[in-house]
C-alpha cells in the first residue's frame, strides 16, 4: 500500500509534534532517577592501610581541677572539637577522640577515664605528611642505629588482618604527676603509673581494671603507646592506681646523645651522626643547612624527683625539667666536627659538682607539631648522664674559627668570658700555624707523580694533620686539679689558685718542670688559671704527623721513650 502523500503544511506539522515529543521524553527521564550522594560513600577505601590513624592523650595525673587561666591549653583543646560530629556520637560518659588531635584531661587516682574513637575516624580523612628532614644515608653493609635515629621504622601490620581493617596508633602521655602527701623519705619511689585498657572489637565499651577479655598497657615513666586493629568503633580506658603517700613515641634502646666536656657551670653535648653522607653529597648539605635543628634535649638535676616517672614523656619533660630550649639555658646548632653532621647542644646554668639526667627530644616530628600533625606529640630518647666540673678554672669552648676541632673544657680565669677566652687561644694557634704554612708552599705539591714527596698523602692531608696536632698541643684539655684520674698530668703547680692559696715550696709537683707550669707559656702568662689537671693528647696524633709530613719539613718523626709517656697518652 503506497504511502499517503502529505501536503507541505501537513508535514510541517508533523516534523514539529515528532520534535516536542522526544524533548518531553528527554525532560521526563531524569525525574526517575535515584542519585547516591557523596555522603554515602567512605572518603578513603577501607582496605587503604597506608594512611594510620594516630590519636594522642596528654594526662595530667592526680592533680586538682584547674580553672581556665592555669590551664587555658585544656579549653583551647576542647574548643577544638566542640563543634565536631563525632563528639556528639560518644556514649554517656566517654569522650570521643579525632584524628592527631591530642586531647589534655586531668585524671584523679582511682579513676578511670573513657575515650572513644569513632568509626568516622577510622575511615574519615588522613592527616597529610610534614615534609620530614633530610635522607638518612646509610652506610654500606651497616644497619641503623638501635635507637632508630631519625630512621623511621615501618610498621609491620598483621598479614591476618581482614579487608576492612584500619591500624590505629594511640599514644599517651603524662604532663602532670601526683605530689606526696607526706614528708618525703629516701626509699619513695616514683608516683605510680597510669594504665591504658582498651577493646578491639568494641564489645566493651568502658574497659578497666576490673573488666574482663581487654587488653592493658601499663605506662613507662609517663609513655605508653598501642597499635590497634579496629573494624568499628575502639573504646580506650585509663585507669589511675592509688598509693597511700601520694595524691593529688619513645625510642627507650639508645640515648643518642653523647657527653662532651663540661665546665663548672656548662655542658657540652652532641647527637651522633644524622648521615654517612660525604661532604659533596646533597643530604650532607641539607642537614647542615637545617635552621634550627632538629633535635632538642631537656636536662635535669639528678639530686631532684620531680622528672621521675615522667622521663619518657616530652609533655611532662617540657613542663618539669630545670634546663630546656624554652628557659633560654640552650643553645643548639649543626656541626660538621668529626666530619659527619651532628646537633651540638651548649647548657647553660648548671651547678659545678653535679650529676645531671640529659635527655634528647624532638619536638613534633621535626617539622611539624600540635594539633593534625602526624607524630605532633613529640618523641624522646633514653636517659642519660653527665657530671659538671668542681673547680671554675676549666671552660668549655667550641666552634672556633681555625682550630675547628676544639671542643672541651681548656685552662680559663673567671676574669676572661668565654668568648676572649676562645679568641686568645684560636689567635694564638692561627699565629704559630702561619710560620709551618711558609714551610710547607716549599714542598712541590702540584708536581708530576715522579716528583712528589708521596703518593700516598698530598699537601692537604700533611696541613691537616699538623694543624690537628698543633690546636691539640697549643689549646690543652682541662680537668679539675683535685682530680686523680690516671691519664691526667697536673700543671702550672707553681702559680697560685684562684683563691690566693699555693701548694708548699717543697711540694714535688713544685720542683718539677712538667708540672710547675704549663705546656704552652702563653696560659701561664696570660690566662693564669692556676694549678689544673691536663687531659693528654693521644698518642696517635703524633704517630699521624710522622706518616704525614714530608722529610724535608724537618719533623724527625716519634721515639718511643720515657719523656713522650709524660706528654701523651694512649686512647
Amino acid at each position: 500500500m503506497p504511502c499517503p502523500k502529505l501536503t507541505p503544511l501537513q508535514a510541517r506539522f508533523a516534523a514539529c509534534l515528532a520534535a516536542t515529543l522526544f524533548l518531553i521524553f528527554l525532560y521526563l527521564i531524569p525525574l526517575n532517577i535515584r542519585f547516591a550522594y557523596a555522603i554515602d560513600v567512605d572518603s578513603i577505601i577501607r582496605e587503604d592501610h597506608n594512611h594510620p590513624i594516630v590519636l594522642d592523650l596528654d594526662i595530667p595525673f592526680g592533680v586538682a581541677e584547674l580553672g581556665a587561666q592555669e590551664h587555658p591549653d585544656v579549653l583551647a583543646k576542647e574548643d577544638l572539637h566542640q563543634n565536631v560530629s563525632l563528639v556528639r556520637r560518644a556514649p554517656e560518659g566517654v569522650d570521643a577522640l579525632a584524628n592527631n588531635a591530642p586531647r589534655l584531661k586531668n585524671i584523679r587516682m582511682g579513676e578511670t577515664q573513657y575515650w572513644m574513637i569513632p568509626k568516622d575516624v577510622l575511615t574519615g580523612p588522613k592527616s597529610p605528611r610534614s615534609p620530614g628532614l633530610p635522607t638518612v644515608v646509610q652506610p654500606k653493609n651497616e644497619k641503623p642505629e638501635a635507637d632508630g635515629i631519625l630512621f623511621e621504622r615501618e610498621r609491620k601490620r598483621d598479614g591476618g588482618l581482614s579487608r576492612r581493617s584500619t591500624t590505629v596508633y594511640v599514644t599517651l602521655n603524662t604532663c602532670i604527676q601526683p605530689s606526696l602527701n607526706a614528708t618525703q623519705r629516701s626509699d619513695d619511689s616514683s608516683p605510680p603509673q597510669l594504665q591504658l585498657f582498651y577493646s578491639e572489637d568494641g564489645s566493651v565499651k568502658e574497659p578497666g581494671p576490673d573488666t574482663p577479655e581487654v587488653l592493658s598497657i601499663g605506662f613507662d615513666d609517663g609513655y605508653a603507646s598501642a597499635e590497634i586493629q579496629a573494624d568499628g568503633d575502639v573504646y580506650i580506658g585509663v585507669f589511675a592506681p592509688t598509693h597511700p603517700r601520694y595524691r593529688g613515641i619513645v625510642e627507650p634502646d639508645a640515648p643518642f646523645l653523647y657527653f662532651v666536656d663540661s665546665d663548672s657551670q656548662a655542658a657540652l653535648l652532641q647527637t651522633n651522626a644524622t648521615t654517612a653522607a660525604k661532604p659533596g653529597d646533597e643530604s650532607y648539605k641539607e642537614w647542615m643547612k637545617l635552621d634550627p635543628p632538629p633535635f632538642t634535649m631537656f636536662a635535669h638535676n639528678m639530686n631532684s624527683s620531680d622528672i621521675f616517672g615522667i622521663q619518657k614523656s616530652y609533655c611532662g619533660l617540657s613542663k618539669n625539667a630545670q634546663m630546656s630550649r624554652i628557659g633560654g639555658s640552650l643553645k643548639t646548632r649543626m656541626t660538621n666536627r668529626g666530619l659527619t653532621p651532628k646537633e651540638q647542644f651548649y647548657i647553660t646554668g648548671l651547678n659545678r659538682s653535679s650529676g645531671y639526667y640529659g635527655i634528647l627530644a624532638m619536638e613534633g616530628n621535626s617539622t611539624a607539631s600540635g594539633n593534625g600533625v602526624v607524630g605532633g606529640g613529640g618523641k624522646v630518647w633514653k636517659t642519660m648522664n653527665f657530671t659538671t666540673k668542681s673547680d671554675n678554672n676549666c671552660a668549655v669552648v667550641y666552634d672556633l674559627k681555625f682550630c675547628s676541632e676544639v671542643a672541651y673544657a681548656v685552662p680559663s680565669n673567671p676574669a676572661l668570658n668565654v668568648s676572649q677566652l676562645m679568641k686568645l687561644y684560636d689567635d694564638h694557634a692561627a699565629k704559630l700555624y702561619k710560620n709551618f704554612s711558609y714551610s710547607l708552599q716549599q714542598i712541590p705539591c702540584n708536581a708530576s707523580s715522579s716528583s712528589k714527596y708521596s703518593l700516598a698523602r698530598d699537601c692537604d692531608d700533611c696541613a691537616s694533620a699538623y694543624k690537628q696536632w698543633l690546636c691539640a698541643v697549643t689549646i690543652p684539655r682541662c680537668h679539675d686539679f683535685s682530680s686523680s684520674l690516671s691519664f691526667l698530668r697536673p700543671r702550672n703547680t707553681g702559680q697560685n689558685f684562684l683563691n690566693g692559696s699555693i701548694l708548699p715550696d717543697d711540694h714535688p709537683l713544685r720542683q718539677n718542670v712538667l708540672t710547675n707550669s704549663s705546656r704552652n707559656p702563653l696560659i701561664d702568662e696570660e690566662i693564669k688559671p692556676g694549678p689544673y689537671n691536663e687531659v693528654l693528647p693521644c698518642r696517635e696524633l703524633c704517630y699521624d704527623l710522622g706518616t704525614e709530613l714530608p722529610q724535608c719539613v724537618g719533623f724527625l718523626g716519634v721515639r718511643q721513650n720515657k719523656w713522650l709517656n709524660l706528654l701523651v697518652r694512649d686512647k
